[in-house]
């Protein structure tokens, strides 16, 4: 009887090391895969993070109003303070020096529905990485704003 457990044991834990190792070399095989900073540069301040089939950004204009008691401000002030902010979710793939997104979770709603994507054309210089947005669900995007991000890790 011991025998049979410490034999399933022992698979279940040979299952999990490939596992990780699977994932591990995917990751070192990926060039996204690590936490990258809005550039200073930038007129904003942000965290994207690339695991190794996860990501998530988000970003926000950093002249935003500061309002201390949002239950009195006027919708123009909201609009002032929560429209220029980024921050969405999810799973992605990466075919060539593209990244295709798909949104689990976002700050517009429109961006996490069933079947939204967004396709970014990618370019790592150093410690550098542009995205540039190059389509979306809804076709293509004309002069799609690129991003820099800087690696922190």
């Amino acid at each position: 009887m011991w025998r049979r457990t410490a034999l399933r044991v022992a698979m279940v834990g040979l299952l999990l090391v490939c596992a990780s190792m699977r994932i591990a070399r995917a990751a070192q095989d990926n060039p996204l895969v690590g936490v990258w900073r809005v550039d200073a540069g930038e007129t904003g301040a942000g965290i994207y993070m690339f695991t190794a089939t996860h990501y998530s950004m988000i970003a926000a204009n950093t002249n935003r109003p500061d309002i201390s008691d949002t239950s009195k401000a006027t919708a123009d002030e909201l609009r002032a303070m929560w429209g220029p902010m980024l921050a969405n979710a999810g799973a992605y793939e990466i075919t060539g020096d593209l990244v295709t997104i798909h949104p689990i979770v976002a700050k517009i709603p429109v961006v996490m529905k069933s079947g939204a994507y967004e396709v970014y054309r990618f370019r790592l210089e150093g410690n550098t990485l542009s995205l540039t947005q190059v389509r979306n669900v809804r076709g293509p995007v004309e002069r799609g704003a690129t991003t820099k991000l800087v690696r922190v890790e």
